[in-house]
């Protein structure tokens, strides 16, 4: 197994317009709250606990607020950016960022997703390989073997990636290097990576990341675990509501008298929930407000998005309608995919 000062973490997260998500309009992918924690602060905590001391973060458009919301906590951890402006591709930001350290083993995993892999014996396989590149991939429940958006880069194999241009691991430099007679090796994780591709595996993905939430309270400064639920210190439940199931209460959460919470849940900083209201397997990211008696199932509350008393909504995404006045068809487009899409989503479809 290669030592830890010799291996170096890059985190691909730049997306591009082309990629035609709509969550992409609202907020940068990588920082998508995902149980109250930014997406690409999974794949960061899998490379930190497995050893990796340092990593960086190649991103286009949204470097700035990557930066922004991740220096402030990276538990230790180093980071680096690179802005990727051109653009180069998933192997040429490798390259680029490789190109900068002079460690001599780099693992690469996608900002939107979560691996699973385990990392020593990932690193122990690739050595023990010889192989210039690891792709790691994952059986679904049916035994089909997906491609987990991780991955182990040999230093060499940057000599068969292009100094310009947009440049691909799978489509061009896979080939390329079974061209040249490389040997690339497959490390079979033991299961799918859960991975954010548009909203409906964006939810699933929050719902699941929230049921395993307990695994790791490190990542959860300030909260207390209070039967299923998880609750930050600073949240209030009136002793009459009801909490079933597993569900995370953030930052100055309120949960008045009589209200009823199913799980799985995630309520985010400033959420306020009404009395007699009902809120079940639903996410609400912060300053959102449920009012009394109203009904919510299955929905994706945005920032500050408002229920109106005694309205039942179902499998609907709400935005705070106060911004989107004068936003006209451009704001209504973005959403109204996102409402199509949404539906009930096993954990084991992503």
């Amino acid at each position: 197994m290669s030592e830890s000062g010799s291996v170096h973490g890059i985190v691909i997260a730049g997306t591009y317009p082309a990629a035609g998500s709509a969550l992409d309009a609202l907020v940068p992918r990588p920082l998508l709250p995902v149980a109250q924690q930014p997406l690409i602060t999974y794949a960061l905590r899998w490379m930190r606990n497995g050893g990796v001391a340092r990593a960086t973060i190649c991103a286009n458009s949204a470097a700035r607020s990557i930066r922004t919301r991740l220096d402030a906590a990276t538990d230790g951890m180093g980071l680096d950016y690179l802005e990727d402006w051109n653009p180069r591709g998933a192997a040429g930001c490798v390259r680029d960022a490789g190109s900068k350290v002079g460690a001599q083993t780099f693992v690469v995993a996608d900002g939107t997703a979560v691996p699973v892999v385990d990392v020593a014996e990932l690193l122990e396989g690739h050595t023990d390989s010889g192989a210039v590149l690891t792709v790691v991939v994952g059986a679904d429940p049916t035994g089909r073997l997906c491609p987990s958006g991780v991955y182990v880069f040999d230093r060499r194999a940057f000599d068969y990636i292009p100094a310009d241009g947009f440049q691909d691991i799978k489509e061009r430099l896979i080939p390329r290097l079974y061209e040249s007679g490389e040997h690339v090796d497959t490390h079979v994780a033991r299961g799918v990576a859960p991975r954010v591709v548009n909203a409906d595996t964006y939810l699933a993905l929050d719902q699941w990341a929230v049921e395993r939430a307990a695994q790791d309270l490190n990542a959860l400064r300030g909260f207390r675990v209070c039967g299923e639920a998880i609750v930050h210190d600073s949240a209030w439940v009136d002793s009459s509501a009801r909490l079933l199931g597993p569900m995370l209460l953030g930052p100055g959460v309120s949960v008045k008298a009589g209200a009823t919470l199913v799980g799985p849940l995630s309520l985010g900083p400033g959420t306020s929930v009404g009395k007699r209201a009902v809120v079940s397997r639903s996410v609400a990211w912060s300053g959102c407000v449920v009012g009394d008696e109203a009904l919510v199932d299955r929905c994706m509350l945005a920032d500050g998005a408002r229920i109106d008393p005694r309205q039942p909504v179902f499998a609907t995404v709400k935005t705070d309608e106060r911004r989107g006045r004068g936003h006209g068809p451009a704001r209504r487009a973005f959403w109204e995919p996102l409402a199509a899409v949404l539906r009930p989503v096993s954990p084991d479809q992503l």
